[in-house]
């Protein structure tokens, strides 16, 4: 299968007012603007970096970022799930002021914002060319990737678009069915096929050529060779570790899988879990058994390293064609993901190794540098909005990182939030709150317990830091709301979008479907 180019549109025909946003565009005889590199990996807990403390997942290329970058360790998701997470990542407000809180409703984007620009768009109406190379946005794995098709994406952030098309779960070599769902194998139909959240592990045949990623920087590549004097914005998605697994056979036989061992979990360690805390269990997906337990994890984390090499071709580029000493590189995932902790499989849950994400910052001249301040991933709007020199649009909800960038002892938030179809959780400095729809709750000194093995929601001695954490999270609904009604009531009806120029011998750009993420 091959790569799929969505032309470059008219600027013109994408131009819209950053009605509210302040202050001035930069003037000609300002200094040269930076570049930006953004890249996304996709359903990357950071467990298996590293540069994270990995001690099984080697990831050099993301290490050798980390060397010359700030790590924040405790940063954290919106909504552990795709769609929700990259619309707040790439907006910085939260779900439910974006109006996209599953992946069902990350098609209705571009209408919720109306006018309000996204990061990229901000940077592209600056004078950026902007660019999107895959899953930057919401896009459905397997079903977007082997159609080749942009998936629900925001055509007005872009410059230029590009597609992959991969294989995929047709991926020649050898495969195995790890979990327990129903797949249909289809090649023509695309979704609702069951590989968006099967655990379906391919050992690819030959060098990967043909896989997404390697096509994803190959494209990355090929642009940041391009590049003139105007700066860029470069988003580059990869899809790995994203279900299904697949991966060249060497990066299968680099994770032997008897040293894959699953975490420890404790006797009873789901008793004082309240049933929305239970995502997916390993009963519910039928990995009970050890052995396949560590096949799941030996195939995730071959994905991790084929992603790792990836990463690593398009940082080398940036050096090799001159962009290193001018661009502010970014890496950061759209959630975490469970490998058997809790004995808890893929995201959806809202405890630590779901919601936590890697992020690493690193500006020209920056040195390695670790902070453990609290950070979301709608900070990383305002971020790079200040580091550029831009206004930040009164819409974003996130908090600029750079005086954490600057100082370590800096802190610019003492709670993060996140939540899912189920409750809602605040993670201050030392406690993780979990406050379900139906009443209970979970609360986690991650300072004596950072495993999440005691729940202390309902011991007397902590009802106090249930009733101040319960303000917390009453305190953002409120917040959050207002901005949603706000939002709402001075919200222009939206100008209907000119669609993307059809895709080559496919559907046009925009192609819904119903499959993974």
């Amino acid at each position: 299968m091959s790569p799929v180019l969505t032309h470059a549109l008219p600027l013109a025909a994408l131009g819209i007012a950053l009605a509210n946003v302040s202050g001035a565009a930069a003037q000609t005889d300002a200094p040269k603007r930076p570049n930006v590199l953004f890249v996304i990996a996709d359903d990357l807990t950071a467990e298996t970096l590293s540069c994270y403390g990995s001690p099984w997942c080697r990831t050099e290329a993301i290490d050798r970022l980390a060397a010359r970058g700030t790590s924040f360790t405790r940063a954290y998701s919106q909504f552990p799930v795709c769609g929700p997470a990259r619309a707040a990542l790439m907006t910085g407000a939260r779900p439910a002021s974006v109006g996209v809180t599953g992946n069902g409703s990350a098609d209705q984007l571009s209408a919720i914002l109306g006018d309000r620009p996204t990061l990229p768009e901000l940077f592209r109406t600056a004078g950026w060319h902007t660019a999107r190379v895959s899953k930057i946005f919401h896009m459905r794995v397997p079903g977007d990737i082997t159609k080749g098709v942009d998936g629900p994406d925001h055509a007005p952030s872009w410059t230029e678009r590009f597609n992959v098309r991969a294989p995929e779960w047709q991926t020649a070599g050898e495969a195995r069915h790890l979990s327990h769902e129903k797949l249909r194998f289809e090649p023509d139909a695309h979704y609702n096929l069951g590989f968006g959240t099967a655990f379906y592990a391919v050992r690819a045949e030959g060098s990967g050529a043909e896989q997404a990623d390697v096509l994803a920087a190959d494209r990355a590549v090929e642009l940041l060779a391009g590049f003139g004097d105007q700066p860029f914005f470069l988003a580059v998605g990869f899809v790995r570790p994203h279900v299904p697994l697949v991966a060249p056979s060497a990066y299968f036989n680099a994770h032997d899988v008897e040293d894959m061992d699953p975490p420890d979990v404790p006797d009873g360690d789901q008793d004082d879990i309240p049933a929305p805390g239970l995502s997916l269990t390993s009963q519910r997906t039928k990995l009970t058994d050890p052995a396949r337990k560590r096949e799941v994890i030996q195939a995730y984390s071959a994905a991790v390293a084929f992603m790792d090499d990836q990463v690593g071709r398009v940082l080398d580029a940036l050096e090799q064609h001159g962009h290193a000493d001018d661009t502010i590189v970014v890496f950061t995932s759209d959630h975490g993901y469970h490998l058997g902790e809790h004995d808890l499989w893929q995201k959806l849950s809202l405890h630590e190794e779901s919601v936590r994400v890697p992020l690493i910052i690193a500006r020209p001249g920056d040195r390695a540098a670790r902070r453990d301040a609290l950070a979301e991933q709608i900070d990383v709007y305002p971020t790079l909005a200040e580091l550029a020199g831009l206004p930040i649009p009164t819409h974003v909800e996130g908090k600029s990182l750079v005086p954490v960038l600057d100082d370590p002892a800096a802190e610019v938030r003492d709670a993060a939030f996140s939540r899912n179809g189920r409750g809602r959780l605040v993670r201050t400095e030392r406690y993780a709150y979990l406050a379900w729809d139906e009443g209970s709750a979970e609360l986690y000194d991650m300072d004596a317990d950072p495993d999440q093995f005691r729940n202390l929601a309902t011991h007397p001695d902590h009802a106090e830091i249930v009733r101040a954490l319960s303000a917390r999270l009453a305190e953002e609904a409120g917040v959050t709301g207002a901005e949603t009604r706000r939002r709402a009531s001075d919200r222009p009806t939206p100008a209907r979008r000119s669609p993307a120029a059809p895709l080559p011998g496919g559907a046009p750009s925009g192609e819904t479907g119903r499959s993974g993420g």
